[in-house]
């Protein structure tokens, strides 16, 4: 049976510009072929199991799934997987019938007979100049908009772009992919009579947390382009609307803006953070140091789910907790009723709003969201000498298990699930390290739990070594999920400069803000 592709527009970069559509159609995908400037906090509306591809434009390779050269290398991929039945999804960066190429790769699977169907995007022709308080029309100047290529490919296949007839128009003028031909598409606009003066900008990264915005005449724009180093991606804009700025700007004047800040949970966890950092202008970068994978023991808790009446309460550490030990009740064709007349405990909100998700309601949520606040509690209702059985990862503290037995009660640990470590791409790291040494530098980096640090340091140094890991360190604010984590930084010879008040996103959120607020 044939598949299906669907050409989908990821929008220029904010995660949250992905439209509904598309969202829908990650969450369906087999497989995604993703563009080199698709943000990668998207694939979190993906399955676990989807079969991921990106371009890369590094020689070395570098895409967070696996690598594809080229062109050629896309088309193939989407005949192959949609013709041996699957749901493919190519993910185009912004609109992928604006400069996306989206209507040459449906050419090619309409030649071969394969179904498909386009989603459209946010193009960043509209969204970069947007982010940077520019509207490309107003009724006070400008009636209409051009959308340009900056790029000299569409002139060597012979369709020459009509700069005379662009510098006499009254419109503004939006030249995507300009930085390295900035100099001669001004070069040209003037000469086609274009007036040297007239307002322009080049918009780097556009609704990304390290937007940069260059203004300046069009006869100027291209030294100021260079005096400021910038690279692509960048969209150039021409016209008097550019002027606005000094009273529409927004983007830029919010608290996090130009920050980067590092999520370092796993992908399926990360989106919300992600989404929330993102929300008050930083640049937040997923690098996922934690993967969750089945415990070695599959039958251990089915055993235990089968032994319900060798206990009286089960303790569940975390939402990753919560779905292993549903999962295994599920397993047994049981639900929440052969819970009834046992304690649940569910240590975070997290773990207890995991556990709502999942039709049941715990006994006990200790206002401390850690091993001791459970302890504490447990202690003060009496409880602590019943016969427990804890379902959490397989690294982690004894301190239940100490108390329930000096209390007199029994303790049964049952491993849910291992926490390992993914492969981070090394583009991705490689983005981490300071400017001089070929990155974007690093502000800030969010922690989780002892494991994501010691993962993340270990990561960075397979990568590029001591000295370049102990530079990133330095130099970015390190924020702690709680105490907890904070004295496992300590461990490593690492200082916590903020740590969360409470387990939660928005917790970290506020975190982030109070260090990055210290200057």
């Amino acid at each position: 049976m044939t598949g299906f592709v669907s050409i989908v527009g990821a929008g220029p970069w904010d995660p949250e510009l992905l439209t509904l559509a598309g969202r829908e159609r990650l969450t369906r995908a087999d497989v995604v072929i993703a563009d080199y400037l698709v943000n990668p906090a998207l694939f979190s509306h993906c399955r676990a199991d989807v079969h991921l591809f990106q371009r890369t434009e590094s020689p070395h390779g570098g895409a967070h799934g696996e690598p594809v050269p080229d062109q050629e290398a896309i088309n193939r991929l989407m005949v192959e997987r949609a013709a041996a039945g699957l749901f493919v999804v190519r993910l185009k960066g912004g609109d992928p019938m604006v400069f996306g190429r989206g209507a040459e790769e449906a050419e090619v699977l309409a030649a071969r007979g394969i179904p498909f169907e386009f989603v459209p995007g946010v193009s960043a022709a509209i969204a970069a100049p947007e982010a940077a308080g520019i509207p490309v029309t107003h009724r006070d100047h400008a009636p209409c908009v051009s959308l340009v290529s900056g790029y000299e490919a569409y002139e060597k296949g012979g369709r020459a772009v009509d700069w005379e007839h662009l510098a006499k128009g009254t419109g503004t003028l939006v030249l995507m992919m300009s930085v390295r031909n900035c100099r001669q598409n001004a070069e040209r606009l003037i000469a086609a009579g274009r007036d040297p003066a007239t307002p322009s900008a080049v918009i780097r990264w556009g609704t990304r947390g390290i937007q940069r915005t260059v203004i300046a005449p069009l006869a100027q724009i291209a030294d100021r382009v260079e005096a400021e180093g910038l690279r692509p991606p960048a969209v150039m804009v021409v016209g008097s609307v550019v002027d606005l700025r000094r009273t529409t700007q927004w983007f830029e004047r919010r608290p996090l803006f130009g920050k980067r800040v590092v999520v370092t949970r796993a992908r399926h966890q990360a989106s919300e953070l992600l989404q929330l950092l993102a929300g008050q202008g930083a640049d937040a970068v997923s690098v996922p140091c934690l993967d969750i994978a089945p415990p070695e023991d599959l039958a251990a808790l089915s055993t235990a789910a089968q032994s319900l009446d060798e206990i009286d309460g089960v303790i569940l550490s975390s939402p990753n907790g919560v779905r292993a030990w549903f999962d295994a009740l599920a397993g047994l064709e049981l639900d929440v009723r052969a819970l009834h007349g046992k304690c649940l405990a569910a240590i975070g909100t997290g773990t207890a709003t995991a556990c709502w998700e999942r039709g049941i309601r715990p006994d006990i949520v200790p206002s401390a969201a850690r091993s001791e606040g459970l302890v504490e509690t447990l202690g003060s209702r009496g409880l602590l000498a019943r016969r427990w059985l804890h379902v959490r990862a397989d690294e982690g503290r004894d301190l239940i298990a100490e108390a329930v037995r000096a209390a007199g009660g029994s303790y049964r640990l049952v491993i849910g699930y291992r926490v390992i470590r993914p492969k981070v791409p090394g583009l991705l790291t490689r983005s981490l390290l300071p400017p001089e040494h070929g990155g974007e530098g690093t502000d800030a980096i969010c922690f989780a739990s002892g494991k994501t640090a010691r993962h993340f340091v270990e990561t960075l140094m397979e990568a590029h070594g001591e000295a370049l890991t102990r530079e990133v360190l330095r130099r970015a604010r390190l924020i702690a999920l709680g105490p907890v984590t904070a004295g496992a930084l300590e461990s490593m010879d690492l200082h916590a400069d903020a740590v969360a008040g409470g387990l939660t996103d928005e917790a970290m959120l506020a975190a982030v803000v109070e260090a990055m607020s210290r200057g």
